[in-house]
């Protein structure tokens, strides 16, 4: 009977943590992202930087999510992030995001100011994009 009471009060502490870190990693997103940077997916002479004012941008609040492309919104719902960790195009992600517009779980790399998701590989016609806080 202890060992259940035991493991019973382990996996309530564990599921506590985990839904905090989940609600940390949501919170550490929201707000206003711009896209900054494309790499891979290279169209011939496209430039893979792009300045402020450009309109491509993300705005995160709470689990809901907007994605306006040239100044319009093109779409909107709710995302998941998760804390995972994955070596992908010579960089690392810190984080996973699901939307709810999406079966696919983007992998990120959320840090500071910058937010990069990468779509796929680079090596396989993935691409990687780079959003700054606004």
């Amino acid at each position: 009977m202890k060992n259940i009471l035991k493991l019973t009060l382990v996996l309530s502490i564990l599921f506590i943590f985990s839904a905090c870190k989940k609600k940390s990693l949501e919170k550490g997103i929201n707000g206003t992202w711009e896209l900054r940077h494309v790499a891979g997916g290279m169209i011939a002479g496209a430039d893979p930087n792009y300045k402020k004012g450009n309109g491509d941008i993300y705005v995160f609040n709470n689990q809901n999510f907007e994605r306006y492309s040239q100044g319009k919104l093109i779409q909107s719902g709710t995302f998941v992030m998760s804390t995972e960790r994955k070596d992908i195009n010579n960089n690392q992600a810190n984080s996973a995001i699901t939307f709810s517009t999406s079966a696919e779980k983007y992998y990120t790399n959320l840090s500071g100011n910058k937010l990069t998701i990468f779509i796929g590989v680079i090596a396989a016609d993935g691409v990687e994009v780079t959003y700054e806080r606004q």
